[in-house]
């Protein structure tokens, strides 16, 4: 093998390896789940504030539980801050999922519930109903 030709064969070699390096080898992106306690028999829709309590906290998306019963209707706020409406008979447990980056902990997100309506459209003080964002 003549000296250009093994040249070229070392920097193919390192070139890919650095390509290899580059690329994600997981997800980027967990979800976190938002869970409310002390609802209603009655609760059918929520407006939720969902927000990280530092600049690096931020939040990507907030979806909907798979598999759940609830419809989301989210709004980004900015890039710690999103608004969520989450309708359908909402029971204790989890009402929403945050999208974070994957080095993400619980602890750095929260929730506010700032209103909530009843089976017939009714405004309900929140009261003791409370969010908790869990791993």
């Amino acid at each position: 093998m003549s000296v250009p030709r093994r040249t070229l064969g070392v920097a193919l070699v390192v070139a890919l390896g650095a390509c290899l390096d580059a690329v994600p080898t997981g997800p980027t992106s967990i979800h976190l789940a938002v869970q409310v306690h002390n609802v209603g028999s009655n609760d059918r829709a929520m407006l939720l504030e969902l927000a990280g309590n530092a600049s690096s906290a931020t939040i990507a998306g907030v979806v909907a539980p798979a598999g759940g019963a609830y419809h989301v209707f989210a709004q980004l706020r900015s890039s710690t801050k999103w608004r969520a409406i989450v309708t359908g008979p909402i029971a204790n447990g989890v009402v929403v999922e945050l999208v974070v980056p994957k080095t993400a902990t619980a602890s750095l997100y929260g929730g506010t519930i700032l209103d909530v309506a009843d089976a017939s459209f009714t405004e309900v003080a929140p009261g003791a109903r409370a969010l908790m964002v869990t791993p």
